[in-house]
């Protein structure tokens, strides 16, 4: 599948505009200059893999969706996977306990901090 500028470029401006995001706002939360945004608004440059992996972050939407190959905004799927994810971290740490390095206290301890902080884990 080739890659559609023109679908990329709509898709971009319409979440920006959700966002309130102004092209100067995308690119500090992104890391790149914002005549780079205006290029990838106006079709005239395409963007490396890992901008568009931000720049979908950025707006909490699937790379799927960005490039236009997907009309739904988020993967629930990679959701489930995620939250299996978090369930077999926590199921390893439970295995902990018989651990003689670790006092119940500490393992419990970071539990909560993994479990509180999940969404950060998940999105770096």
């Amino acid at each position: 599948m080739d890659f559609d500028i023109d679908k990329f470029s709509y898709r971009l401006i319409v979440l920006m505009e959700d966002f309130n995001m102004s092209q100067v706002d995308l690119a500090k939360k992104i890391g790149i200059s914002n005549v780079t945004i205006s290029r990838y608004l106006s079709g005239d440059r395409i963007p490396r893999l890992d901008v568009i992996t931000k720049i979908a972050s950025a707006f909490n939407v699937s790379i799927d969706y960005l490039l236009g190959i997907s009309d739904k905004k988020n993967n629930d799927h990679s959701q489930e996977n995620n939250d299996l994810d978090i369930a077999l971290l926590a199921q390893s740490l439970f295995n902990l306990e018989g651990n003689n390095h670790l006092s119940k206290n500490q393992i419990e301890l970071i539990k909560n901090l993994l479990l509180a902080n999940k969404d950060f884990i998940l999105s770096a």
